[in-house]
């Protein structure tokens, strides 16, 4: 899920670290420091002012900068400035070479990665990703790479902001979105260096299901609503015209609940309506079928790839549990019953030209029904 929001902020975060690479490529290169030297440069600061002939600290990761050989000396300031500004920066940031390997990476995406620093640098990195990402990413990689050959230098790279999920070391599942960027003017020799900068989504991802829900949920019965319903009908009518398949709808109303509201009140209606809500999702036969609060006192039923046998014995059955409703728990008394009148109409070979045909053809059976004494159910012809 990117908002607008989001993708701005990805993409200033690319533009920031590129800017400063770039910047950090017009200072002239420092001299190559053996690693041997490092703790007792780092330790004199006048030394590495000497050595350097510039007021940059070249502090190094020792970890990132010696893993299998990869790194053995600090190549060059710009090596060792693009290391300190990544582990500056608020983002979860690692930096790859063409090969797919992790050269650096700041606390926030060892985190993300689940897993110390000095574990990660020298790994992989697609070794982490689910599939079909690591396929994707192996597979773009292979591609920059062919490219960069195929022209004799180095061809650019952007890819993202992308949601991805992530096999943490820890072996469970984050998801993500990265954005992946090649910084050309960054080299190990003559290696190109990637950038990737990433987001956790969990925290975003279980806010947008909570809104999503709410969004498609009827408050009082739990069942879908109205928008949800229209999404869910115009899904199984393509469905049902692609693949020439049945439909079934069925839509029902309770009977006198008006009458029921002013014996009882409204708070005992509302009760009553959940009441008949906990029905009808107990009733459905496949989770490809919906129950939804079509309004006030009406529901839906969708039945996709149902025949109208199913659809009227599915009918019955919701008939007959709620004649044997009780409200005795809510303090009301025995004698207290609801039924409710039913309508079905099914799309088969083209019978409705629309969606809206369907429910129309419906609704007029459930007024057929109600017309001839309630409590029943009438099929569209």
């Amino acid at each position: 899920m990117f908002t607008n929001d989001k993708l701005t902020e990805l993409n200033d975060t690319i533009s920031r670290v590129t800017k400063l690479t770039d910047s950090f490529a017009k200072f002239p290169r420092a001299i190559k420091i053996p690693l041997r030297l490092e703790e007792e440069i780092l330790s004199d600061s006048s030394a590495t002012d000497a050595i350097l002939g510039s007021t940059f600290n070249a502090t190094f990761d020792a970890t990132s900068a010696s893993h299998n050989g990869k790194m053995a000396v600090a190549d060059n300031l710009q090596i060792s400035t693009l290391l300190n500004v990544i582990t500056a920066i608020s983002e979860a940031i690692f930096v790859i070479n063409s090969a797919g390997v992790i050269e650096m990476i700041n606390p926030l995406g060892a985190k993300l990665f689940g897993a110390p620093a000095e574990m990660l640098i020298g790994q992989t990195w697609t070794d982490y990703l689910q599939s079909p990402f690591k396929d994707e990413y192996q597979s773009l990689f292979s591609l920059w790479n062919s490219a960069s050959d195929e022209a004799n230098k180095v061809t650019q790279f952007n890819h993202g902001p992308k949601e991805i999920i992530i096999n943490r070391a820890d072996s469970t599942l984050l998801e993500a979105d990265l954005s992946l960027s090649c910084l050309p003017s960054m080299k190990i020799g003559s290696e190109p260096l990637f950038i990737g900068i990433m987001h956790n989504l969990t925290t975003h991802k279980a806010e947008y299901n909570k809104l999503r829900h709410l969004a498609h949920t009827d408050k009082l019965t739990g069942l879908a609503n109205r928008h949800a319903f229209d999404d869910a009908l115009q899904t199984n009518w393509n469905d049902s015209i692609n693949h020439d398949q049945p439909l079934c709808l069925i839509i029902i109303d309770v009977d006198y609940f008006k009458m029921f509201n002013d014996q009882y009140g409204h708070v005992n209606g509302d009760k009553c309506l959940q009441k008949i809500a906990q029905v009808l999702a107990e009733v459905l036969p496949s989770n490809n079928a919906m129950a939804a609060r079509y309004g006030g006192e009406e529901f839906v039923v969708i039945l996709p790839n149902s025949n109208p046998l199913t659809a009227e014995y599915i009918a019955k059955n919701i008939q007959r549990r709620i004649n044997q409703l009780t409200f005795t728990d809510i303090g009301l008394p025995a004698q207290t019953k609801i039924s409710v009148s039913q309508g079905i109409a099914c799309e088969r070979s083209g019978q409705y030209r629309t969606p809206t045909a369907l429910v129309c053809a419906a609704d007029t059976a459930l007024y057929r029904a109600k017309s001839t004494g309630r409590n029943r159910i009438n099929m569209s012809s």
